[in-house]
């Protein structure tokens, strides 16, 4: 029984910290709209995909290049970054990445751009 509790606290342990890595499209719209400090809007999209459609002001960095990952590194620590790509999952792999590494003030937009889309907030 000992064991059973133990597994399950740390399930939930993990489901939370999961919640703290995603940031709801709204709450990231109005923080953009009150130009809070420091806040950068990151597309780890393809190319193909941006074109179709994109967040204003956001910067592109291809999820699937390369050099990805050395790119995402040498960010600047100390700036919130807002994640997102289509439906959130690249994003999310990309928060843990930057978690992983001391990018404390990184999370991922959920739903990606189809939930900003749905949610009908403003693009380009």
């Amino acid at each position: 029984m000992k064991n059973l509790i133990f597994i399950l606290f740390f399930i939930i342990i993990g489901c939370n910290q999961k919640n703290n890595l995603n940031i709801d499209p709204n709450k990231v719209y109005n923080n953009l709209l009150d130009q809070k400090d420091n806040i950068i809007l990151l597309d780890v999209r393809t190319k193909e995909e941006v074109l179709e459609n994109n967040i204003k002001n956001s910067i592109n960095i291809d999820f699937y290049s390369e050099d990805f990952k050395k790119t995402i590194l040498n960010l600047d620590k100390s700036n919130t970054y807002y994640v997102y790509c289509r439906s959130g999952k690249r994003s999310l792999n990309t928060v843990e990445i930057m978690r992983e590494n001391g990018f404390t003030q990184s999370y991922n937009v959920e739903g990606g751009i189809l939930k900003w889309v749905e949610l009908s907030l403003p693009l380009k």
